[in-house]
C-alpha cells in the first residue's frame, strides 16, 4: 500500500486534492497550517509549519510516505510583491526542512508544485509553452518556486528520493480566496447580489489571456500522477495548463451572465498588476501523453462553480 503524503492540505487545493488520493484506497496523511474545512474519512491529519523542523521531521519520520505531494507555501503572486521576505522563508526555509526530513525515506517519489509563472519572460514568445521553454521568472513567487525546482534537483538525488515538478497554470474553484481575480470577480458580484457593495465592481487589466483550469482537473492531474509514480523518470516536469488562454475581460464576461444583478466595471489603479505579461499559456501535452488526462470540467461550469461559492460563503458569514 502506498502511504501518501500531501503538505499545505488545508489549503484551497489540498481540500480538492485530499478526497481523491483518499478514494485510491492509499493511505493518506496530510499537514497543513491549521485545520482543512473537511477532512476525507481515513486521512490522518496534523497541523504543523514547516518553518518547525522538528515537528516535520517527527511526523514524516512516523509516516514514511512513498510519495510526498508539496502543495505548501504562499500562493499569491501579489502577496509576494509586498512581502518578498515571508515568501522566501516559507517557499525556500520551509523546502529546505521538508528536504532533511524526507532524508529519512530514502526511495520515495517527491511530487514538487512549482508554478506555470516560472516561465516568465518566456511567455513573450506569444504562445502556449511546452517544458522545454527556459524558466526566466519576472516576480518573487515565480522566483522562489525556480529556486525550489533547483534546490531539489541538487538535494534529492544525493538521499535517494525521485523528483517530479509540476507547473500547474491558473486554476479557479471553490475554497479559493479573493486574492485571486476569478475568486475577487465573484466575491464582489455576490456582494452585489447581496445589497452589500454598490453595483460597481473593481477590476485591474482586463486585456490579459492567461491559461485557466477548474482545480477539480487540476487535483486529478495530480492523483493521476501520484498514481503512476513508479513509471515517471526521475526529473520529469509536466505543466498542468488547458492551452486555451482567455481574457480576463472574457472571464468577466462570462461571470457577468451568470450574475443575477447588472453591475458596471470600474478599473481600479491599484488592482492593475505592473509588468504584465500579454499571455501566458502552457501547453500540457507531456501530460496528455503520460496519463491520458484531460480537463474535465466544462468553463461555463468552473465559473457557476466559483460564484455558487462565493453566494453561500457570504451566506454563511451572514448569517
Amino acid at each position: 500500500m502506498r502511504r501518501i503524503l500531501v503538505t499545505g492540505a488545508a489549503g484551497f487545493v489540498g481540500g480538492h486534492v485530499l478526497p481523491l488520493l483518499a478514494g485510491t484506497g492509499d493511505r493518506v496523511a496530510g499537514i497543513g497550517r491549521g485545520l482543512p474545512p473537511r477532512l476525507p474519512a481515513g486521512v490522518a491529519y496534523e497541523s504543523i509549519d514547516l518553518l518547525d523542523e522538528a515537528a516535520l521531521g517527527a511526523f514524516v519520520a512516523r509516516f514514511r510516505p512513498t510519495a510526498i505531494l508539496h502543495l505548501a507555501g504562499l500562493a499569491s503572486v501579489a502577496d509576494s510583491a509586498s512581502g518578498p521576505g515571508q515568501t522566501w522563508r516559507v517557499n525556500v526555509n520551509g523546502l529546505m526542512n521538508l528536504v532533511a526530513a524526507v532524508e529519512a525515506v530514502p526511495g520515495c517519489t517527491f511530487f514538487f508544485v512549482s508554478s506555470g509563472e516560472v516561465y516568465g519572460s518566456a511567455f513573450l514568445a506569444g504562445h502556449a509553452l511546452t517544458e522545454e521553454a527556459e524558466p526566466l521568472p519576472r516576480n518573487t513567487y515565480a522566483r522562489s518556486k525556480w529556486v525550489g525546482e533547483q534546490l531539489l534537483r541538487d538535494l534529492l538525488p544525493r538521499i535517494g528520493v525521485k523528483l517530479v515538478v509540476l507547473r500547474p497554470f491558473n486554476h479557479i474553484g471553490p475554497g479559493q480566496d479573493e486574492r485571486f481575480v476569478v475568486a475577487s470577480f465573484a466575491g464582489q458580484i455576490a456582494r452585489i447580489e447581496a445589497g452589500l457593495a454598490p453595483p460597481r465592481l473593481e477590476v485591474g487589466n482586463l486585456s490579459s489571456y492567461r491559461d485557466f483550469l477548474d482545480v477539480a482537473d487540476v487535483a486529478g492531474a495530480y492523483a493521476d500522477l501520484i498514481g503512476r509514480a513508479e513509471s515517471l523518470a526521475d526529473g520529469s516536469v509536466f505543466n498542468i495548463s488547458s492551452g486555451q488562454p482567455r481574457t480576463i475581460a472574457s472571464v468577466l464576461d462570462g461571470l457577468r451572465a451568470l450574475a443575477q444583478v447588472p453591475f458596471e466595471i470600474r478599473v481600479a489603479p491599484e488592482r492593475v498588476r505592473p509588468a504584465e505579461i500579454p499571455l501566458a499559456a502552457g501547453d500540457a501535452g507531456h501530460l496528455r501523453a503520460a496519463t491520458g488526462w484531460e480537463p474535465r470540467v466544462a468553463w461555463d461550469a468552473a465559473l457557476a462553480r466559483v460564484l455558487d461559492d462565493a453566494r453561500v460563503r457570504l451566506a454563511r458569514v451572514g448569517g
